[in-house]
């Protein structure tokens, strides 16, 4: 599971996405992060943390994932 997460971030936007305000993009990610992102808060996903790929995945989850979804609250 965390590798469509590093897919989606490193591979499937490109980095200037990461740096700009987009309603769409915001909303791209709630709806296909929002129940990771849910269980990441509540250290549901703490077998990521097995190894760096994981552990990157899980601070991308709630990190930049996070101000994605929670932008203006």
């Amino acid at each position: 599971m965390y590798q469509e997460v590093l897919d989606f971030w490193f591979k499937e936007i490109e980095p200037r996405q990461w740096w700009i305000k987009d309603n769409a993009f915001d909303q791209l990610i709630r709806d296909r992060f929002s129940t990771i992102h849910d269980q990441a808060s509540r250290c549901e996903l703490f077998s990521w943390r097995g190894s760096a790929q994981g552990r990157l995945a899980e601070i991308v989850v709630l990190d930049q994932f996070s101000r994605n979804m929670f932008r203006g609250t």
